[in-house]
């Protein structure tokens, strides 16, 4: 047994309290709980007690699908405290058979405990042909993701399919032909450096187009990575008549803008890509305001050798996990945009939710012990030449993580 003493606990009263943890599980919260029998005592006095993280948009290293970048990317996820994350399927080799899923399942099961699949809807070079989504859900996955472009007659079969298994879609609303090759935001940044710009319209258009499909199939549709202030009205408006419908958006979007890739700042191309200021406070109003559902860190690592080139060859992505609860109470719980309560909801309790994770996203007696105890009091610049937020001062880290 482990007791944590004299901590603040989120969604809690503010009253420090004790919290016993036995065998995986929070057996029981309250106050001068007595130390007998415990392995180890923790004064956390002056610490807040955060829920595990449930990210549901993480990619492994160079989206390359191997032991090493897992074994990496799993690292990274204990230390920032992460119960579960969804890897992202857009990674190489596809899994597109049911032996190959079955060998890696069995593997993941037992070294990466915390790892959740998820399956691309069509085959990774043939744009035209679907996956074999049935077999693959029948073994166990139960998220199908792609993006929002494809052939219409391949959308609408894989709602179909997740209609027939009653499995969550993963949609990333974009479209290639009228992004015309850019790849930064349309905007006075874009041409000023001379780059073909990413438009808005792309995503607002696709992100429509999904809401009344998903509405026709009766199908819960979670929209990733959402960068537009439009977007996210579309999906708001029409949760009044089928509430399944989830929006996710980054941690970078809330923070950073189109003017962090000036100067041809590779470390700041992201996909979608940061947008204008006034976009940016658009989103943290509608965060404010409860229209947004879910954030992620957007966790998608490449090597310097992608990102230390011109700008437009460079990959999109960014390293952010680990200072990922660290950048989410710098700007929205410091900055007064939104309180710890809500911020537990938006990457741990929703995204625990989206998955049917009931014993996930809260520090409550019956839950599993996954607890973060975090120190607010402490502050560091970012010194990294490989982070966007260079230069900038983060309040806050992680003390102790229990998984």
């Amino acid at each position: 047994m482990i007791l944590i003493k004299n901590v603040q606990i989120t969604g809690h009263e503010t009253l420090k309290q004790d919290i016993l943890l036995h065998e995986g599980k929070i057996v029981k919260i309250g106050q001068s709980l007595k130390s007998q029998g415990c392995e180890e005592v923790i004064d956390a006095d002056g610490l807040i007690a955060f829920p595990g993280i449930v990210d549901l948009n993480v990619r492994p290293h160079d989206d390359l699908l191997t032991i090493p970048t897992l074994e990496k990317l799993y690292d990274s996820t204990q230390k920032a405290g992460l119960a579960r994350f969804v890897l992202s399927p857009r990674m190489k080799p596809l899994m597109e058979n049911q032996t190959f899923k079955r060998l890696l399942a069995g593997k993941l099961e037992i070294d990466f405990p915390n790892l959740k699949l998820s399956i691309k809807a069509l085959k990774d070079k043939e744009h035209t042909k679907l996956n074999n989504i049935s077999t693959l859900i029948k073994g166990g996955i139960t998220i199908v993701q792609e993006r929002s472009d494809i052939n219409g007659n391949l959308l609408r079969r894989i709602y179909e399919y997740s209609k027939m298994h009653k499995n969550f879609f993963f949609v990333f609303c974009e479209n290639k032909i009228l992004n015309d090759s850019g790849v930064m935001n349309e905007g006075e940044v874009s041409f000023k450096l001379g780059l073909p710009g990413i438009s808005k319209i792309g995503e607002i258009s696709e992100v429509a187009k999904v809401v009344q499909m998903s509405k026709h199939y009766d199908v819960p549709t979670l929209f990733q990575s959402i960068s537009t202030r439009r977007a996210i009205d579309i999906i708001d408006i029409n949760k009044k008549d089928f509430s399944h419908l989830y929006s996710e958006v980054s941690i970078h979007h809330l923070c950073l803008d189109e003017s962090f890739c000036d100067g041809f700042n590779t470390y700041a191309k992201l996909n979608p890509p940061l947008r204008t200021s006034a976009d940016k406070e658009a989103l943290l109003e509608r965060l404010a305001d409860g229209k947004i559902d879910i954030l992620t860190a957007l966790h998608s690592p490449k090597s310097v050798i992608y990102k230390d080139v011109a700008f437009f060859e460079a990959k999109y992505g960014i390293d952010s996990i680990e200072g990922y609860l660290s950048l989410c109470y710098t700007y929205l719980v410091k900055e007064g945009v939104i309180g710890w309560d809500k911020l537990a909801s938006l990457i741990c309790e929703k995204p625990a939710e989206i998955l049917g994770e009931k014993t996930l996203g809260k520090i409550a007696e019956g839950y599993d012990s996954n607890i973060i105890l975090f120190d607010p009091s402490s502050e560091n610049e970012v010194t990294n030449t490989t982070s966007p937020y260079l230069g900038k001062t983060l309040y806050g880290h992680i003390e102790r993580v229990f998984l």
